[in-house]
């Protein structure tokens, strides 16, 4: 093992190891006293508010080795079953690439789960790595540039029938571009917002959920799909629209293990900013390959996950993923397949939600990259 992966295992241990002490002492104050108040657990969600404060050490190929720190709030907004616990996540830090990152994600749940919030608001001082556009990324051809942008990604929707709730999306990004490496295999004025771009775009959007947990499903369905509208009249500089697909299956296999298996699919039409195109690779679509690393309008993905509990609070699973990128749909093809696979070790810090920390290892063709992150993939 490298001396680089050996030092970010033993920081991924030294954080986990501090996980059970905060989330035993770090508790925050019930909207309902229990000591003066019994409740009919059978009526009334009983589980305390949680509050875990944690130093976070993390890593990606886009980003490099990231120190900060993290708070994740887990609460409930009214205590009358059913009700989701709702989640908030505050974090900020640095990376080793001279990256500062500020974000927000949250998923709040309300109405004995009629309403729905889920999203995502931060800032970003961000140097990526640019492979062009097309289905054929090359390891060794790229440029590099460096953005700041701060980014709002909002979903409200409302249950409708049973299981399916629907709502309006909206996204806002103000991409400025500060530096872009000329000297690299792609010029800057070569691409659509390339100098600078604005999105700010909304549609309608649907969920369709039957999962047993949203934190760690054992059983059900799950798709979110949404239609993106982004013109001058909404305040974007480029005129364009996004259709996206996702859909998530679970099945328990045994007790302790669980098939979980994604498909993602994404159309873009019009004059769509180069760094809105849709794209294969991070640390949830496409494990192995740098966010982005293939990118055009349109993808297909496939991803597949066994997940299995092994003993106290640990966990492993195995994935496996197939995409493809094109810029038309005519253009997708049984030859065209790109692939990725790992394995990864899951560590629970919140028993009662089962919500995990998940250190992943995945490899591509050329690439390859370990991640650390909250909660699963998909």
């Amino acid at each position: 093992m490298k001396e680089s992966s050996k030092n970010l295992f033993y920081s991924f241990l030294i954080t986990l190891s501090t996980i059970p002490i905060l989330s035993e002492n770090v508790i925050a104050q019930d909207q309902l006293d229990e000591d003066t108040v019994e409740l009919d657990s059978t009526i009334y969600e009983t589980d305390k508010n949680s509050l875990f404060p944690l130093p976070v050490v993390y890593y990606t190929p886009e980003s490099g080795l990231f120190y900060g720190a993290s708070i994740l709030y887990n609460f409930f907004t009214e205590r009358k079953k059913p009700i989701i616990a709702s989640q908030i996540q505050l974090a900020a830090g640095y990376t080793t690439k001279n990256q500062t990152l500020i974000f927000l994600p949250f998923q709040i749940y309300w109405d004995q789960n009629k309403w729905r919030s889920i999203g995502e608001l931060g800032f970003y001082n961000y140097a990526y790595p640019f492979y062009g556009i097309g289905n054929n990324g090359q390891p060794d051809q790229f440029s590099t540039y460096r953005a700041i942008f701060p980014r709002a990604r909002i979903f409200l929707l409302k249950q409708t029938i049973p299981n399916l709730f629907i709502g309006g999306r909206y996204w806002f990004e103000n991409y400025d571009i500060i530096e872009w490496d000329n000297t690299g295999s792609f010029q800057q004025e070569d691409y659509s917002g390339g100098l600078y771009n604005r999105t700010s775009g909304i549609g309608p959007a649907l969920i369709y959920d039957t999962r047993d947990g949203v934190y760690y499903p054992r059983e059900g369905h799950y798709l979110e799909s949404y239609t993106e509208f982004n013109h001058s009249l909404t305040g974007s500089t480029h005129n364009y629209g996004t259709v996206s697909l996702d859909y998530a299956y679970y099945k328990s296999i045994t007790d302790k293990t669980v098939l979980a298996s994604n498909a993602f699919v994404v159309n873009n039409f019009g004059d769509v900013p180069f760094n809105r195109l849709a794209q294969l690779g991070g640390n949830k679509k496409m494990r192995g390959y740098f966010q982005g690393y293939f990118q055009d309008k349109n993808l297909l993905l496939g991803q597949l996950e066994i997940r299995q509990e092994l003993f106290w609070r640990f966990g492993l699973a195995v994935f496996g993923s197939a995409g493809q990128t094109a810029a038309n749909w005519g253009d997708y093809g049984m030859g065209r397949w790109n692939y990725a696979g790992g394995a990864g070790l899951r560590f629970v810090f919140d028993k009662t939600k089962h919500i995990n920390v998940r250190l992943d290892y995945a490899v591509g063709k050329e690439s390859s990259g370990f991640y650390i992150a909250f909660n699963e993939a998909f």
